[in-house]
């Protein structure tokens, strides 16, 4: 399902190491001076890794005479443990989805643009783009300065993969290729 992204990284990790320059195309996004446009990918699934900001409030009602006071102060007791449990647990990082998004490769950053909101995710200020397994699908996972990890999920994340890493590095990465992947390929004439 995923195999043509894949088939496509492999082909261009050889063709830039064979010296191939990488595509150039129009952006729909203010570029700065000598800044180039090489690829868009569209739609990219994109999730951040963070907790909630979870607050909780502590209350305590006590109501009555002896009994009446042991009976709510415990009841406030439990629902005060409660609702300190249920932040806790929403305070926890985790993946949370944040929507669909097109992402532009360009010489110099990601520009990710959803909900007519547009962000830059500069490779100088950002940690290695890290190939992995979504939840549906290849994903890239990377850490900007004072952000929280994001991952990338698309078909086409392996090739945009590449085209950073040959940016970055200035020469393109192994592609990790599921296994048996290159073999169907070629029985298939695709590679």
């Amino acid at each position: 399902m995923f195999d043509e992204g894949y088939l496509r990284a492999y082909q261009w990790s050889g063709a830039l190491a064979g010296g191939a320059r990488l595509p150039q195309e129009s952006s729909p996004v203010q570029l700065g001076p000598a800044e180039v446009a090489h690829a868009r990918f569209a739609p990219v699934g994109i999730s951040g890794y963070f907790g909630e900001d979870a607050q909780y409030r502590r209350s305590f009602l006590l109501v009555g005479g002896p009994v009446g006071l042991a009976v709510t102060g415990a009841a406030s007791l439990a629902y005060n443990a409660s609702k300190k449990a249920d932040a806790q647990r929403r305070a926890r990082p985790r993946w949370h989805q944040l929507g669909a998004a097109d992402v532009v490769v360009t010489s110099q950053r990601l520009v990710v643009n959803t909900n007519g909101q547009s962000g830059s995710f500069w490779y100088a200020q950002t940690s290695p783009l890290q190939i992995a397994a979504g939840t549906a699908g290849p994903s890239v996972q990377f850490q900007a300065e004072g952000q929280p990890p994001l991952r990338l999920e698309s078909p086409w994340v392996p090739l945009l993969y590449v085209f950073v890493h040959h940016l970055v590095d200035g020469r393109p990465p192994g592609v990790p290729m599921p296994p048996g992947l290159l073999d169907r390929a070629q029985a298939q004439g695709r590679a």
